[in-house]
């Protein structure tokens, strides 16, 4: 199989993690007979391949202004191979709906679990956001809707493809990511291998630490919402990265609510040092590496607080639990990233999303 890949390539944290496993994993998708090609830009040879691959972030600033050329586009593209766009945005409710009958297949990091719930409109472009909006009457600056989705059947396109945790977010890593965008040296990526045990003495028993300044209020809600009942008991404010990532080390619960997406990249920091994952609820979200299991790999809370003291102080009441659930998210991820069957897992997530 050929690969094309379009793409603006390690530009943004999430075009990175998009094209991180490709560029580790090249030898074991060489070796299961796929082979890709980055382009930068469209030209020669584009089409001339098995599957097209597009990446969201290559066409994002054109969409306002250029939205028929990039709809005639697609059109033309899927006209010579099947061309299989993949949505490299934060949050699992929002799709470009007129791309769904252009398509070959829609890809995505994190998807709804239940497909119909975009036959809906979203307020804020999620759900998460529709719900404050909802029940706590959050209104944005520029109160905008998710389109949904006309006919059920384009549902079937969509696939959930590889969130943003396969890259390197140790404490060096965002920094060698952003300069291998620059230099292209191949030596620049790594996985990260040093785990901080999750059963290593934990002197913080809770960070907390996050921005809260959104441009939509309903995003940055839950986050306020969080931050206020933290505020009194622990420091909240952000610090240097090598003071968080000594503190996360330390940290025996660590509360990661929602950024623009559900998943962000402090829940792989958080994998990473061994504290256990304090997140709020998503068994509404199919994503893989599936590291998101309630009292699994993680504990939720729901989205309305009602349960979170609860459940954070029975976590830090039975720190045999805490750890037991910590180890289990951390060996999990660790086997996606460099355990013996990290590359053969890509491969076949790959072939899932291109088939």
């Amino acid at each position: 199989m050929r690969v094309n890949i379009l793409t603006p390539g390690f530009t943004t944290p999430n075009g990175r993690a998009f094209l991180f496993p490709f560029l580790k994993h090249r030898r074991a998708l060489r070796e299961a007979g796929i082979e890709f090609r980055l382009f930068d830009a469209p030209g020669p040879g584009l089409t001339d391949c098995d599957r097209l691959l597009v990446d969201r972030k290559f066409q994002e600033p054109m969409w306002p202004t250029r939205e028929a050329e990039i709809l005639d586009t697609f059109a033309d593209w899927s006209r010579q191979v099947p061309v299989v766009f993949c949505d490299t945005s934060d949050s699992a409710g929002w799709l470009i709906v007129k791309l769904l009958p252009l398509v070959h297949a829609y890809a995505k990091g994190q998807l709804l679990s239940d497909r119909a719930g975009y036959l809906e409109p979203h307020y804020g472009y999620r759900e998460f956001a529709d719900y404050y909006h909802r029940t706590h009457g959050i209104v944005d600056d520029s109160p905008e809707w998710s389109s949904p989705v006309p006919d059920p059947d384009l549902l079937g396109k969509l696939r959930a493809s590889w969130n943003t945790g396969l890259a390197d977010y140790s404490l060096a890593g965002p920094f060698r990511m952003a300069l291998f965008g620059r230099l292209g040296w191949q030596a620049l990526l790594r996985f990260p291998r040093n785990f901080h045990p999750a059963e290593a003495p934990r002197t913080v028993p809770v960070s907390c630490r996050f921005g809260t300044a959104y441009a939509r209020a309903t995003v940055a809600a839950q986050r306020k919402l969080v931050r206020e009942r933290m505020a009194d008991r622990m420091p909240v404010g952000k610090i240097s990265r090598r003071r968080y990532i000594a503190e996360l080390q330390r940290a025996r619960v660590v509360v990661s609510p929602f950024g623009w997406g559900e998943i962000t990249l402090k829940d792989f920091e958080v994998f990473l040092t061994g504290g256990l994952l304090f997140k709020p609820d998503m068994s509404n979200i199919e994503t893989w590496p599936d590291l998101f299991v309630d009292d699994e790999t993680c504990v939720f809370h729901r989205w309305d607080l009602s349960d979170f003291d609860e459940r954070l102080d029975a976590l830090l009441a039975d720190e045999p639990r805490r750890r037991e659930i910590a180890a289990a998210g951390q060996e999990r991820y660790r086997a996606h990233l460099v355990g013996s069957d990290a590359a053969d897992l890509f491969v076949t997530r790959l072939r899932t999303v291109v088939a």
